[in-house]
């Protein structure tokens, strides 16, 4: 592991500018993307929602059917969004009118049925203009993301109880983080190769602060432990090759993870494997890979997008995991700076059948 300096330049976007950034995540990834979307919309260039179910979804009886399976209470869904914005904790849900945001789902996907994302749909378009809701539910993916290159064919890994090979991306002859960024962008350059290296951003050092006693008036904050966040210890970040001397220049991307396996070679290939680091190479775009670590409540390795238990704030601008990730995103350059960055071996970057690597 070796440090590099990064030297900024300029006010930029994280400078005099409010931060924006988009969004994207793939199974309980997508659904936090969806909770990251609505805590701060005022903030948000963009959402891809891959296997994600509604916001709220969590909080309704019999969740894990209807959140998994289909038949979410919709009226419910959109009830609880203007529950949680009358609470002023999440921003005005207004602000979606004209976000993009895009739905991937595939036929093969046995473990979030395509139900759930017509009810996803169907619940975004209470607050997203038709003209910017978008949705790709036609391939035959599993549960995975999709790309148009590589051996993984597409149908691969259909159910999380079988084989793990091929169970990142699929080959379904669609670009889904090219179609994502053209959503969100316009027009943008083709992706390149992304050279080797991702930071390790000590993700742990950005957890909220709780409150200790909310009738308190002092409002007395103490730190909240990284076991209760439910958060690995370290963030991944790729930093395009053009944006290393000029970070406040760049765009920003966080991506989420579905639930993942604690090791780290697990959590690098799938921050390699989705072709984000390729198109962000030729487009000057910070990508985010936070990482959660997982709670006996919502499974290892997964992130906290429907337990009030664990967190009574977890789709809110309170929640420790979107806190979190909020506050990296605000302290990007100072994080990078204190970061390793780590040069990935070809043989990881190659592992198996999921490499992104342009060929």
């Amino acid at each position: 592991m070796a440090k590099l300096a990064i030297f900024l330049t300029g006010a930029g976007a994280l400078g005099t500018s409010p931060l924006r950034f988009s969004v994207s995540g793939q199974s309980a990834g997508g659904s936090m993307a969806v909770n990251h979307l609505f805590a701060h919309s005022a903030s948000v260039d963009g959402a891809l929602i891959a296997a994600g179910s509604p916001y709220g979804c969590g909080m309704e009886k019999d969740e894990e059917d209807r959140c998994y399976y289909g038949n979410v209470d919709i009226e419910q869904s959109v009830r609880w969004t203007w529950g949680r914005y009358a609470q002023n904790l999440i921003d005005d849900p207004s602000n979606l009118n004209k976000v993009p945001v895009l739905l991937f789902n595939g036929k093969s996907d046995e473990c979030v049925y395509t139900r759930v994302m017509r009810d996803t749909f169907k619940t975004l378009q209470y607050f997203v203009d038709k003209d910017y809701l978008f949705r790709s539910f036609n391939t035959n993916a599993a549960h995975v993301w999709s790309l148009d290159h590589g051996q993984c064919h597409c149908g691969a890994c259909a159910s999380l109880y079988g084989s793990l090979r091929c169970c990142d991306v699929n080959n379904c002859h669609y670009d889904l983080s090219g179609d994502m960024l053209r959503k969100f962008y316009g027009s943008i350059r083709p992706r390149v190769k992304a050279h080797p290296r991702l930071y390790h951003v000590h993700q742990w050092r950005y957890i909220p602060w709780e409150t200790q006693n909310e009738t308190n008036e002092t409002n007395a904050t103490k730190p909240t432990g990284p076991r209760r966040a439910g958060l690995w210890k370290f963030a991944l970040v790729y930093v395009p090759t053009g944006c290393e001397a000029r970070v406040l220049e760049c765009r920003i991307h966080v991506n989420y993870h579905g639930c993942i396996r604690k090791r780290l070679k697990r959590r690098r290939l799938w921050a390699t494997s989705i072709d984000l680091n390729e198109y962000a190479e030729s487009n000057d775009i910070v990508v985010v890979y936070p990482q959660a670590a997982g709670s006996p409540r919502v499974g290892n390795g997964c992130w906290n997008w429907g337990d009030s238990k664990d967190d009574q704030y977890f789709d809110t601008r309170r929640s420790m995991q979107i806190g979190t990730v909020m506050n990296l995103l605000k302290n990007l350059p100072d994080a990078l700076q204190d970061a390793e960055l780590v040069d990935l071996s070809k043989d990881e970057l190659t592992e198996g059948l999921n490499s992104s690597i342009l060929v």
